[in-house]
């Protein structure tokens, strides 16, 4: 039978470098027409739709978008006779549902690889073909069937093979489908009457039924394409669609002249209209329970159940065979005959691959075959494609020069990096680096540590996480490490198995910024004289360290006599003494102790899991005996409070404000002391305290913080 050949395909686009790659897929066996804007399209398709191929349609646009195309090509009737793939950067389900709710015929995503494109737009090229010239090829079958009744059997062999192949094309996922329902409906059916007597059938009868066979889904002939090859759930009332194919196959052999006289007819029939039907009376459409169903229909459903499970579907991957039998004994597709199950058990081993009982068709297992040739011949490119993508080359070129930005591509099979430009400008290099792995090259540039970090970063890098993004100190120009932001993206083969060919990223100088962060922070958090932590940032500090400590001690220090040091002195000396002071307390610290300055003459002081009591004794007499310093007519010392984490306090805080009352203790019993929290350090009288009020001159704000944590019990 001849099919029309439409010989034209219309490329919809409005970036002509997408056009021009499509086009050099399909111009050697079609006439290429391209649009612009899906309102040029339009005229397109109205004027050449008798010998439109396929379009294929991009869904973002000006003028008009693919969607809009779509709904008008609905209107008039145009989806019909012209098949449609839409092509789109977007992949959310929202985008695929419309598309394919439209009539769209399949949905592609970009970036398009090139071999699959090809297959699947011939595939449904070919398919659409087939759709329709369907009554015309039931015609031809039919009349060949009639007048080479001489040949009865033979030409029921091709009539099935013909009406299978409908489906085959029509459902472009169900290959070697009906072919395999065949052969596994014949074996289940010899294997009943070898281990059953009741069932009466003879060996030409198991030949008409597995003839008959692979006509049980000729009535998908009628059910949509928009439905039958959707590859998410269907919807309740697509389903119901789908349960009409029963009667449609008996409708469609009901109208082929010629058919009903052929021995196999009855069978046909009844296969089409209950190989649905189930064993518990829950099966479709007419509800047969048991043997109301004929023992052939039971075991096409049975043959049908298998082989779908353990074939790829638009909706669904392969099962295994394992997998396949748990689902069908475990009844997840519904109730079969007994008998049929232990016939399908016995005949299993004979339906794994290994054995090859079930053969697979050789187009397609040798299609990867052909496909990978094709892949290492190289392609023979258009001059306007080349055109093209040598002004893409060109843009990348001068936009990567007119930035500050060095941009660099890894060619990971042929070990080498190639640098932008600015490269050669910072380090006098040439911008081709190669051997990176077998030389370490870059250890020039960069600290040996943050290479093999690098490196075990990018290895996360896949499809889906594509983008390294990193901070780090390279020493490019040969003057010293400063601050550079590295930014690093995977490029990937996904032509059949997902490869990563190199990576494409850019190095940006960041070191005023982080200079500009790093005294930013530093004005945040320290204070500006003595260069030790200021009160806000001793107070996170020292949160954040008490969530790892098992114990701790809060010390807070007073400098007594300080305010005279200004009156007599001034507050330059005034001043020389505080950031003494913090060096003398910084050096008697551990690396984990933290000290800050609350303002004034007031520190904190924070050890982290000291030992002993005692040993913390001894370190903080040490620190009180450093401090003290004779100026002519008095001596500058320090009075020292303390309370322990957690027995104190649980929080900051808590043991501030503690550390504060053991501190008044000691002022208060004469100072140059060190007091430790207790119940004592509450009964200190308020006057007292009133006394070294000149010592908080700057400091009245805390001194309210403190009077909020005390509450009423202070003021007593």
């Amino acid at each position: 039978m001849m099919i029309n050949k439409k010989t034209k395909i219309l490329i919809v686009d409005d970036i002509e470098l997408n056009r021009a790659l499509l086009c050099e897929m399909f111009q050697s066996k079609y006439e290429i027409l391209e649009a612009e804007d899906g309102k040029s399209a339009l005229h397109i398709i109205e004027k050449e739709k008798e010998n439109l191929a396929i379009v294929l349609l991009d869904v973002v646009m000006p003028i008009m978008d693919g969607f809009s195309v779509l709904e008008i090509m609905n209107e008039k009737g145009w989806v019909d006779c012209v098949p449609v793939i839409m092509i789109t950067a977007e992949v959310s389900d929202n985008v695929m549902g419309n598309g394919y709710e439209l009539g769209a015929m399949d949905i592609i995503n970009k970036p398009f690889n090139p071999n699959i494109v090809n297959k699947r737009v011939e595939n449904i090229i070919e398919n659409f073909a087939y759709k329709n010239s369907l009554e015309q090829m039931v015609e031809n079958q039919a009349r060949k069937i009639r007048e080479q009744s001489e040949r009865l059997h033979e030409n029921n062999l091709r009539l099935i093979d013909a009406l299978s192949s409908i489906i085959e094309f029509k459902n472009t996922e169900s290959a070697q489908h009906v072919f395999n329902i065949r052969i596994i409906t014949k074996m289940l059916l010899n294997k009943l009457v070898e281990i059953r007597t009741d069932y009466h059938l003879t060996q030409n009868q198991i030949e008409l039924i597995s003839e008959a066979a692979a006509m049980h889904d000729i009535g998908k002939i009628a059910v949509p394409d928009s439905i039958l090859n959707k590859p998410a759930k269907l919807t309740p009332e697509e389903f119901e669609i789908i349960k009409e194919h029963t009667i449609n196959g008996c409708e469609i052999l009901e109208h082929i002249a010629g058919i009903k006289e052929m021995d196999f007819y009855h069978y046909c029939y009844d296969i089409c209209r209950h190989h649905h039907e189930k064993w518990d009376g829950k099966g479709y459409p007419d509800g047969l329970i048991g043997n109301e169903i004929s023992i052939w229909a039971q075991a096409v459903s049975l043959a049908d159940a298998y082989d779908a499970l353990t074939s790829k579907r638009v909706y669904k991957d392969a099962y295994s065979s394992e997998t396949a039998m748990r689902m069908i004994l475990n009844e997840e597709c519904g109730v079969f005959n007994p008998d049929l199950l232990e016939c399908l058990i016995q005949i299993l081993p004979l339906l794994t691959e290994k054995n090859g009982i079930i053969k697979k068709d050789h187009s397609v297992a040798t299609e990867p075959i052909k496909a990978e040739k094709q892949k290492k011949q190289p392609m023979d490119v258009s001059a306007r494609t080349l055109r093209l993508l040598e002004m893409e080359r060109q843009k990348y070129k001068i936009i990567s020069e007119l930035s500050d930005e060095i941009i660099f591509e890894y060619d990971k099979e042929n070990d080498k990096i190639i640098f932008s430009e600015e490269f050669h400008k910072i380090t006098g290099h040439d911008t081709i680096v190669f051997d990176l792995k077998k030389k370490g090259a870059m250890l020039e540039y960069i600290k040996e540590e943050d290479y093999y970090f690098i490196i075990s970063k990018i290895e996360e890098l896949s499809p889906e996480n594509k983008m390294l993004h990193l901070e780090l100190q390279l020493n490019l120009n040969g003057h010293g490490y400063e601050w550079y932001s590295v930014r690093i993206s995977g490029l990937w083969d996904i032509s059949y198995d997902v490869k990563c060919m190199g990576y494409v990223g850019k190095i940006v100088n960041i070191e005023d910024e982080k200079q500009k962060n790093m005294e930013l922070e530093k004005a945040a958090n320290y204070d500006s004289l003595t260069k030790i932590f200021n009160r806000h940032a001793v107070e996170t500090i020292i949160t954040d360290c008490l969530l790892t400590a098992t114990k701790a001690a809060v010390c807070f220090i007073d400098i007594d006599n300080f305010k005279m040091v200004n009156d007599q002195y001034g507050h330059i000396l005034g001043d020389n003494i505080l950031k003494r002071i913090a060096t003398i307390v910084q050096k008697n610290l551990k690396e984990k102790d933290v000290i800050g300055r609350l303002g004034g003459d007031e520190f904190v002081v924070y050890i982290h899991d000291y030992e002993t009591k005692e040993s913390l004794h001894q370190q903080l007499e040490v620190l009180r005996t450093e401090l003290k310093m004779k100026l002519n007519d008095f001596v500058l010392s320090g009075s020292f409070g303390v309370s322990f984490y957690p027995e104190n306090g649980k929080d900051y805080r808590e043991l501030l404000y503690k550390a504060d009352q053991a501190l008044y203790f000691s002022k208060y019993h004469g100072k140059d002391v060190c007091h430790y929290y207790n119940k004592e350090c509450e009964n200190i009288p308020f006057r007292s305290l009133v006394s070294n009020v000149d010592d908080y001159a700057d400091e009245v704000d805390y001194l309210g913080q403190l009077l909020k944590l005390k509450g009423d019990s202070f003021s007593k």
